[in-house]
């Protein structure tokens, strides 16, 4: 079983992983949408679009380790086949890193104010590594085993230049907003430590999140170069799916950083707790005397307090008490 553990166990490993971060991808999506519920249509089609793919490339993913794995376990001549499936979740993992490269041009075009150079040679790098991944998926469906797919110079050349591509817009992404925010942190900050530590903490994400997407890339590379009996290289391409999705909705979900525990209208973490109110007490109603002999009303005065504990239990205190006659 030596063939097994060379050719498919590192990518068992990695589908594992790319399971892991699927539910992290799936949690930050219940996050943004919990806590941002005032963004605009557009950005939460695109989460849920983003969403939606991850979903599909996960279960592609699983699929195509099951029939590596398990339905055609010890079939030597099946494990040097490209199943569909792999180049179907290549296909959609391109889909979902253009969506991401496409919100990060948008940031760049915004925070640069409209700078047609730099937006545009990052738009063109996007596209490219586009192309490349669809010529990729392409040759996988012309050159139907790994030994010629890895033997040809075509395949290597589209997926080393295309996820050369992707790392070097994942660089250019980090550094240029990195530079931006920097540039224009004076204009932003109040001058208190909450202020500070919210934009230190945007540009400590920025450039962890393009630094680990761009190392992912050129691991890919590097792999799929050198190890020519392994598709250790395919299972770090499909996390590096998984990692473009965490770090758009991370993005996101970054913009709470810096927010008080607990907020004046009673939030508390992002997520809203409205507290039951108390019932109010209705006013006296006088009625009209019916014979002469009048009795003067008196106003009676209903005080109730109530108090909220942390545990979200209530308590109840009335008293009652003659204020004085009304004339």
């Amino acid at each position: 079983m030596g063939l097994v553990d060379e050719m498919v166990g590192a990518l068992l490993i990695e589908v594992c992983l790319a399971c892991i971060l699927y539910g992290v991808t799936t949690l930050q999506m219940f996050i943004y949408y919990q806590t941002f519920s005032n963004d605009s249509r557009f950005l939460k089609g695109v989460v849920g679009t983003v969403w939606v793919l991850e979903s599909v490339h996960t279960a592609l993913c699983m699929e195509m380790v099951y029939a590596y794995t398990v339905t055609h376990f010890g079939d030597f001549e099946f494990m040097g086949r490209i199943y569909w499936g792999a180049g179907a979740s290549i296909l959609v993992g391109v889909f979902i890193s253009a969506l991401v490269h496409g919100f990060y041009i948008r940031r760049v075009w915004i925070m640069s104010s409209g700078s047609i150079a730099i937006t545009a040679f990052i738009t063109i790098l996007a596209l490219c590594r586009f192309g490349c991944g669809i010529g990729s998926f392409v040759l996988s469906l012309e050159t139907t085993e790994w030994a010629p797919f890895r033997a040809q110079v075509s395949p290597l050349v589209t997926i080393a230049l295309g996820l050369g591509c992707a790392s070097a817009v994942d660089v250019l992404v980090s550094l240029t907003l990195s530079y931006y925010i920097q540039r224009d942190r004076g204009k932003w900050e109040s001058g208190s430590q909450e202020s500070d530590s919210r934009i230190d903490t945007i540009l400590i994400y920025a450039v962890n999140t393009g630094a680990i997407t761009a190392i992912a890339s050129l691991l890919s590379v590097i792999l799929f170069a050198t190890q020519k009996q392994s598709l250790v290289f395919l299972g770090l391409v499909e996390i590096q799916s998984k990692l473009y999705a965490n770090s758009f909705l991370g993005s996101l979900n970054v913009r709470a950083a810096g927010r008080d525990n607990k907020t004046t209208n009673g939030s508390y973490g992002g997520y809203e707790f409205t507290p039951r109110r108390a019932p109010m007490p209705r006013p006296p109603r006088f009625r009209s005397p019916v014979s002469t002999d009048f009795t003067v009303p008196q106003v009676a005065v209903h005080q109730q307090t109530v108090v909220m504990h942390d545990n979200g239990e209530m308590d109840a205190y009335s008293q009652n008490s003659v204020k004085g006659e009304l004339v």
